[in-house]
């Protein structure tokens, strides 16, 4: 079979609108989180911070391919600009010689739903005028496949094009959909992304299963992060992560260079609670992501965790780590610095950990102080550490239990 290398990177982040941005924040050990101020009129909504991408500005993007996008298809557009360049690879409006065929790639891009912040314009005006007058273009921008079409547009691919959604496991299983495309021959690039865009309905869906954390309005740096004894919940964000994924052989005939290799993945349905999480079907699907690899669970170097900040959720997740690959792996979750962005929580952080690997510096668990008393004994990073990793694995988990984990060799 082919292997899978990982050719380009492009991310958009709370900390800017490229990868060096989020490895900047994280390595200054910065937190996106910030009060909105205009949330807390919104009747039942207990926590009022999230983390957004500032400074965002769209006129780069030509207005005929812009006004079917919402935030988050804009944001997927620029991360796919940025993966594609560090890739030096050009899909679409492909030149006669040029070494891709279109037929052999495919686009694989997926987000929770469609804009929420289109949907609620929509139906506002919707309401006010008792028609479908204001229909317009929304409709382009709420749909669920939404990203993935709006990105073929603006880079004028026409191609082979998948959009999963499976909320915050999408582009995790996204990049294991696309490796396994690429091993058994069907495609020799896949270009794989997820994005989501901040909207208070977003954090009110945690709000409501009391997984959103609370009390921290007026001072939300401080708030306690993943695996911390004291964490109140998840901080919900926006984003969008783009990786490029290639044959050796394509890579090879082309001349081109890696970041890493995808060695194998995992992803199953738990079929037990639609909001709690199992912690026997998330050790199983780690174990089968490495066997899938055909490592054995000594060979991980790291564990790029899931974890929100959920008092259930960190927990569970953590104790199915050790389980999995024992207690002296050095284990570290993001979402305390830039939150949970969702569907894009799943290459932002494989994109996270790559230049980890290369800097040789593991991140450690932003404002973990006192370890969960469930959790002791094992290595929860509470700083940063000046590590070279070879093979690491990481873990997306979404309501409905669907639970996702791939393992990457670093190169």
């Amino acid at each position: 079979m082919n292997k899978v290398l990982i050719t380009g990177l492009g991310a958009v982040s709370c900390f800017g609108l490229t990868k060096e941005d989020l490895f900047k924040g994280l390595s200054e050990n910065l937190c996106g989180f910030k009060k909105f101020e205009s949330w807390s009129d919104i009747k039942g909504l207990n926590c009022h911070i999230g983390a957004e991408v500032e400074n965002f500005d769209n006129k780069f993007i030509p207005r005929k391919k812009r006004r079917s996008m919402s935030k988050m298809s804009e944001m997927a557009y620029l991360a796919t600009l940025d993966a594609l360049a560090d890739a030096g690879i050009a899909l679409g409006e492909i030149e006669e010689g040029h070494p891709v065929n279109p037929m052999r790639t495919n686009l694989i891009y997926g987000s929770t739903t469609g804009s929420p912040t289109t949907l609620e314009s929509f139906y506002k005006k919707y309401f006010e005028s008792g028609g479908e007058g204001q229909l317009s273009t929304s409709f382009f921008k709420v749909m669920n496949h939404s990203v993935a079409a709006n990105v073929a547009l603006g880079i004028g691919y026409r191609g082979p094009l998948i959009a999963p959604s499976s909320a915050c496991s999408t582009s995790n299983q996204a990049l294991i959909l696309g490796m396994e495309l690429i091993k058994v021959g069907l495609y020799d690039v896949v270009v794989v992304g997820g994005a989501d865009e901040l909207h208070p309905s977003s954090v009110g869906v945690f709000d409501i299963v009391h997984a959103a954390a609370r009390g921290y309005d007026d001072k939300p740096h401080t708030l306690p992060g993943p695996f911390d004894k004291n964490r109140p919940g998840l901080v919900v964000s926006e984003g969008a992560g783009v990786i490029v994924l290639e044959s050796e052989s394509h890579m090879k005939l082309r001349g081109g260079s890696s970041y890493g290799e995808i060695l194998g993945g995992a992803y199953q349905c738990d079929g037990i609670h639609m909001a709690q999480p199992d912690q026997k079907s998330m050790s199983e699907t780690m174990f089968r992501a490495i066997e899938n690899s055909h490592l054995s669970p000594h060979e991980i170097d790291y564990v790029n965790a899931h974890a929100t900040g959920t008092v259930i959720g960190d927990v569970l997740e953590g104790k199915a780590i050790v389980d999995t690959v024992g207690s002296k792996v050095p284990i570290s979750s993001l979402k305390g610095h830039m939150g949970h962005s969702l569907a894009a929580c799943g290459t932002l952080e494989v994109v996270a950990s790559l230049l980890m690997a290369k800097e040789k510096k593991l991140i450690g668990n932003r404002n973990l102080t006192e370890l969960d008393d469930e959790l002791k004994d094992s290595n929860f990073l509470f700083n940063d550490e000046n590590l070279a990793i070879e093979v690491f694995l990481s873990n997306n988990f979404a309501f409905g239990g669907m639970n996702s984990s791939l393992v990457v060799r670093c190169h």
